[in-house]
């Protein structure tokens, strides 16, 4: 009987042991959830909500709790953020409504996202099939493999390098869009000149970037002139081109309507003086 009921005991303990090892485990910090996603290389769930959202509230209160929703979240570094006080991340992301949520890879690149209120079994779903892309990299050199100088495919993977900061790798990429000649996806270009040209500047190669900004505006004159000004001019800066910088933030300073870039843009001029 003794040895019955320490059997009996071990049990509970480990059922209970179990269970809490699948609670969801809600992080406080931004910074935290990305340092974790890359240090234990799992992927990233982000609940986005409003607080006068009432399905938001309905998600956190039916859905989330259930068992086996709890289990195969347990899998990913989980966040809840109000998206009104997020707007980079609504802006990253596309995201229109709420709740939205968000599947990413240990990176930040967005494996799949939800919008509007999903039942218990559409977000089963949707969190299992997210887990089982959970290796971003993988699937696009997968898919480069088999068409190595395609647009298409060595756009998605530059894209990915990009959004993960390994720009060396995302220039590589890019530069393969640029120069292909594959008739297919001719409108990638326009993305990957104009994402080229950052990826230079964050690398430090100030002439390349000056050099690839001034392709996208001969290319593109009807293109997104004012934030390639923005980018063309820091790089000047970096370079100390400071009369180049001033004249393009003072152009890209006309072109844009937004106050906030409009006084950031003056102030960057009067530095500059």
């Amino acid at each position: 009987m003794k040895n019955l009921l320490c059997s009996i005991c071990v049990l509970i303990a480990v059922l209970f042991h179990s269970g809490l090892k699948a609670e969801i485990q809600w992080e406080k910090s931004v910074k935290t959830v990305f340092e974790k996603a890359k240090t234990n290389g799992k992927p990233i769930f982000i609940d986005v909500y409003a607080d006068w959202c009432t399905y938001c509230k309905t998600l956190k209160n039916e859905i989330y709790p259930q068992k086996e929703i709890q289990q195969e979240l347990s899998k990913f570094v989980t966040i809840s953020l109000d998206g009104d006080t997020f707007p980079n991340l609504k802006r990253k992301y596309g995201i229109k409504g709420y709740p939205s949520m968000l599947f990413l890879d240990q990176n930040g690149s967005l494996i799949d996202k939800i919008t509007g209120m999903p039942d218990a079994k559409m977000m089963l779903k949707s969190i299992k099939t997210a887990y089982s892309r959970r290796n971003l990299e993988k699937e696009y050199l997968e898919k480069l493999s088999k068409d190595p100088n395609g647009i298409k495919t060595n756009f998605q993977t530059g894209v990915y390098y990009f959004e993960a900061r390994e720009y060396p790798k995302a220039i590589q990429h890019f530069k393969k869009v640029i120069e292909s000649t594959d008739p297919k996806n001719t409108d990638k270009k326009h993305d990957a000149i104009f994402n080229l040209g950052i990826s230079y500047l964050e690398v430090g190669n100030f002439k390349s970037s000056i050099e690839t900004f001034n392709l996208y505006l001969e290319k593109y004159p009807n293109g997104d002139t004012a934030s390639v000004l923005f980018y063309r001019a820091n790089a000047y800066e970096e370079s100390n081109q400071k009369e180049e910088a001033k004249s393009d933030y003072k152009k890209a300073l006309e072109l844009t309507s937004d106050p906030d870039e409009k006084k950031d843009l003056q102030l960057r001029i009067d530095l500059l003086n």
